[in-house]
């Protein structure tokens, strides 16, 4: 039996190994899938396991999606581009890195009949989620991002029209198209966080939050009761999933068996 895993610091509220373990049962893959908790300095002893076949690959989640890559021979255009890895594969003697996050989020938007060409949105947080969806945006032909940041000097990699922001400069803010929360504030546990002050709720047509427990978050709360689209991370959560089992089985998964881990998903996790 293949094993698989999690990489990632705090993973009680994980949902990946259900997610994973339906995809074996559904493609008829012997596999199984474990949660690694591991402090930094740990994380090159279980990345050796991946290289020495001990596993057969890893998925990556915060706050490790950039630290992970300093240990890597090799990584995907994808993940170059974006500066952040979820996926690490043994593959031709390299451990190479790759970026599903990517993928997740484009079908989020497509499923959700989203358009952000020529559009101004708003991403909270700059980790990894957020170089993926950045990623996502510029391939989409996004009109400006803003990319509001808690650093002082924020090294996050922006095209000249895009801007870094404070999270105090959001309230000036005019004509932004949706707003994508890439940070953890308001996941599970702590549900009532919010990661906006209360005169930075501006008007938008859409909220993203990739957030997956709770269904929704208390910043979805908020926008919903003013009247808009709220959207939460699983659909994204389950193709990223499925996108990474793809590179590590070396096969193409039939679409059908997305939409048939999505609805199994909802239905085990907001029972």
């Amino acid at each position: 039996m293949e094993k698989f895993g999690l990489l990632g610091e705090q993973l009680g509220h994980s949902f990946s190994e259900t997610i994973h373990n339906l995809f074996f049962q559904k493609a008829g893959i012997k596999g199984k899938y474990e949660l690694y908790e591991r402090k930094t300095e740990d994380i090159k002893e279980l990345l050796d396991e991946v290289r020495e076949g001990k596993l057969k690959g890893l998925n990556v989640t915060i706050p490790y999606k950039i630290e992970v890559m300093k240990y890597l021979d090799t990584l995907s255009k994808e993940a170059s581009a974006i500066g952040a890895v979820n996926t690490v594969a043994y593959k031709n003697g390299e451990l190479g890195g790759y970026n599903t996050d990517y993928y997740g989020f484009w079908e989020t938007m497509k499923v959700n009949n989203l358009e952000v060409e020529g559009k101004r949105i708003l991403i909270l947080g700059t980790g990894g989620a957020a170089k993926a969806i950045y990623g996502t945006l510029t391939a989409l032909n996004v009109d400006t991002v803003y990319l509001a940041s808690i650093e002082k000097d924020d090294r996050f990699k922006i095209r000249n029209k895009d801007n870094i922001i404070n999270y105090v400069d959001i309230k000036n803010l005019e004509n932004i198209e949706g707003i994508i929360n890439c940070t953890p504030v308001g996941m599970y546990p702590q549900v009532d966080n919010l990661p906006l002050a209360n005169d930075s709720f501006i008007p938008v047509k859409y909220l993203i939050d990739v957030i997956y427990n709770p269904e929704e978050t208390a910043l979805m709360e908020k926008y919903a009761s003013m009247g808009v689209k709220t959207i939460n991370g699983l659909m994204m959560l389950v193709v990223q999933a499925v996108r990474s089992e793809e590179i590590w089985n070396d096969m193409e998964a039939d679409e059908k068996i997305i939409k048939e881990i999505y609805e199994d998903v909802r239905k085990i996790l907001y029972k």
